[in-house]
């Protein structure tokens, strides 16, 4: 009988785990230094720049700074609060006569076949913007 409770307070324990993992917050991870595209442009340009491409793309900001913006996929309807779209998370490093961009997207856990990763489609519509 100990060897059942055992092994039950074992799968009871990480269920618990499981679950309050899946639950964390889902945030895009920043790509390794040396990685991105540079432009020939100011930070405020790019930044500029990087906002109407997501809005174009239909995504709404859920944070930013000077170093970093973070965006949800929307769909009609949604808002940024309620949505669970894909998030991309856009790093800058401001070199002073460029700026390199680096990109990743989350997927929500949920209906990852449905879902894209916007990398490749944004950083087009980027150098397109800056043209």
């Amino acid at each position: 009988m100990t060897g059942l409770l055992r092994l039950l307070t074992v799968v009871s324990f990480f269920s618990i785990i499981f679950f309050l993992a899946g639950c964390a917050d889902k945030v895009p991870v920043e790509p390794p230094p040396g990685t991105g595209t540079a432009f020939q442009r100011t930070l405020d340009e790019t930044q500029t720049a990087v906002r109407s491409v997501l809005a174009k793309a239909g995504f709404g900001i859920r944070k930013e700074s000077p170093e970093y913006i973070e965006a949800i996929h929307l769909k009609p309807g949604e808002t940024v609060e309620d949505s669970d779209g894909e998030l991309v998370g856009i790093w800058f490093t401001d070199r002073g006569n460029s700026v390199v961009v680096r990109m990743d997207t989350m997927k929500n856990t949920s209906e990852v076949a449905s879902q894209k990763d916007w990398e490749k489609p944004l950083l087009a519509a980027l150098m397109h913007e800056l043209e």
